[in-house]
């Protein structure tokens, strides 16, 4: 029993080890060869993958459907980060050229579908039985898939801008300052804030099941609560990006990837929960 909870906080060490190395090599701006950006792809998605199934294996061999469920869950939740590490050192849209940021918002499209998958599924595990919660997880299904309908429109918006630039290069338009980028601002706002919020809803309702500590739990609810008065803050428009972007208030945390940052820590604590059983 020893042997296999050290297994299991083993691989959950390693999935927060796999996000911190993604959101670097993916952040940080460097325009590598073919075979290094390969190379890198694929050392964090074998980092990734395996510590994952170490952890799903488990929960599917024992035949619990429970588990089985919470462990789908859990993998939906961690998938958008995997998908990033297709983009190593894209770094922020302004960054990258045109046909890199029309990669960029395809993946980060099916990204968010993964999202909302893993949102929509999470809510049964944790309210099924006598004893299920049937008011916070049905409101992070709610507010996730809120969000998770926003930003899809949103992200459709920016890949069909990319695709329209790239049909004619030589009458190129930037998106900046048009209705359409600002109802698309409008947009990732409210996406954020409402991941924002199923985030708090699911950590509180974690802790509800027994699944995480309660200060781990409202830890996760204050940070998601400090992000959303960083993006009230902010505004509505995303600001214009200069040098010095990252002092900007609300700047970080509504960067389109920051808010899928606790589902992820979310989605590891699932899949240990899967793995354990109901201990």
């Amino acid at each position: 029993m020893a042997s296999q909870l050290g297994r299991h906080r083993g691989a959950a060490s390693l999935l927060f080890l796999a996000l911190l190395v993604a959101i670097g090599i993916f952040g940080k701006p460097a325009r590598y060869s073919t075979a290094v950006s390969a190379a890198l792809t694929l050392g964090q998605l074998l980092l990734m993958g395996g510590a994952a199934l170490a952890l799903i294996l488990p929960a599917w061999r024992s035949g619990d459907e429970h588990r089985r469920a919470v462990a789908i869950a859990g993998a939906l939740l961690i998938l958008p980060w995997a998908l990033l590490t297709l983009m190593p050192g894209y770094g922020p849209p302004f960054a990258a050229n045109l046909a890199m940021n029309h990669v960029r918002f395809v993946i980060l499209f099916v990204s968010t579908a993964f999202l909302g998958a893993g949102l929509l599924l999470l809510k049964e595990p944790l309210a099924h039985g006598d004893t299920g919660d049937r008011l916070l997880a049905p409101l992070g299904q709610a507010s996730g898939l809120l969000a998770v309908g926003g930003q899809l429109v949103w992200a459709a918006i920016l890949i069909g801008w990319t695709m329209s630039a790239a049909r004619d290069l030589a009458q190129y338009r930037s998106l900046d300052g048009t209705p359409l980028a600002n109802a698309s601002d409008v947009l990732l706002f409210f996406a954020g804030l409402m991941t924002y919020m199923a985030t708090a809803f699911y950590a509180l309702s974690f802790m509800r099941q027994g699944w995480l500590s309660r200060g781990a739990a409202w830890v996760m609810a204050i940070i998601a609560a400090i992000a959303i008065v960083g993006l009230v803050t902010r505004g509505l428009q995303y600001p214009d990006l200069s040098e010095r972007w990252f002092t900007m208030p609300g700047m970080i945390v509504g960067i389109p990837a920051i808010p899928w940052v606790m589902p992820y820590v979310l989605g590891v604590v699932a899949l240990v929960r899967a793995g354990r059983g109901r201990e």
